[in-house]
């Protein structure tokens, strides 16, 4: 196949795909890169990945750039390396990822470059119809484009009945950020606006799909986790702290210095709407009052 042709075919592919240099310079950017990623090929091309691709980090939050891409310094690496990642989208918030690493080589096996493939592990186009429908129905908040808190407390209702009628038990999390008002005062509501709309996009991309995450009120969230134990409600709070900690001030690139502060619990049998949300904020205000950064469950 013609150079050419197959540079056709790359960019006609719904994953992303971007090829590198031994230098890690980016020489090819498709367009599943540019939908994934938000950053043109003009953008890209050219630039160091180091210092200008998206940051991926792996689902503990460390930085793959500094374990994946040295492979390239070494003809002893021969195979495919996969993982799961989140990337960082232009507008700030992180996507999940597949991404499969394939080293280059020339004729004498000696390694020319590679090619990063990342295909997306959520469910958006899903979920954007989803809230549609929730839009239409006032179940959307107007700044985040996530479930309002009316939608948080008719689902904890319907999964309560779902809870005695088939046993699936849920949990919730009420999450406060940490800072955020100290971050509002300095660089404004606008920027305030835009960081919650950043972390509210990368939780919601990041959870299943048939889990809920909305904005609750002000800067805090609210989610829903179902069919889960303690230990995946706590997992699910831990991701999303890892996450937050990832997370950069879309207007400058540095880092958020925010956390946030989880309250948890899962359901009981014989629970109300209220008592689960109650215990819920009452976990939060724990978590709050042992320093921020906490995340805190409930029995």
């Amino acid at each position: 196949m013609e150079k050419l042709d197959l540079f056709s075919v790359i960019d006609n592919l719904y994953d992303a795909v971007w090829i590198l240099d031994t230098k890690r310079r980016i020489t090819h950017w498709n367009k599943g890169a540019e939908k994934l990623t938000g950053y043109t090929a003009a953008e890209m091309v050219g630039t160091d990945c180091k210092d200008k691709a998206p940051v991926h980090v792996d689902e503990k939050g460390v930085n793959l750039c500094d374990s994946i891409c040295p492979l390239l310094e070494s003809d002893d690496h021969r195979d495919m390396r996969e993982v799961q990642v989140y990337m960082r989208h232009k507008e700030g918030h992180l996507v999940p990822a597949h991404a499969r690493m394939v080293p280059l080589r020339d004729a004498d096996g000696r390694i020319t470059g590679a090619a990063e493939i990342f295909s997306d592990r959520s469910v958006r186009n899903d979920m954007e119809k989803r809230l549609e429908h929730l839009e239409r129905l006032a179940r959307l908040d107007v700044l985040t484009r996530l479930p309002n808190r009316r939608y948080i407390e008719e689902e904890v209702t319907a999964h309560r009945a779902e809870l005695e009628r088939y046993g699936r038990y849920f949990g919730i999390m009420m999450i406060d950020l940490d800072g955020f008002a100290k971050l509002n005062e300095k660089f404004g509501a606008a920027a305030g606006d835009d960081v919650l709309r950043m972390i509210g996009r990368t939780w919601f991309l990041a959870a299943r799909s048939f889990d809920t995450v909305a904005r609750w009120e002000d800067d805090t969230f609210a989610a829903i986790g179902v069919n889960i134990d303690r230990e995946g409600l706590r997992s699910m709070g831990e991701r999303f702290l890892m996450l937050l900690s990832n997370l950069l001030k879309p207007w400058d690139r540095t880092a958020l210095g925010i956390g946030a502060s989880v309250g948890a619990t899962m359901v009981r049998r014989g629970d109300s709407t209220d008592s689960v949300i109650m215990r819920a904020e009452t976990m939060l205000e724990e978590a709050k009052l042992s320093g921020g950064g906490q995340l805190v469950i409930g029995e």
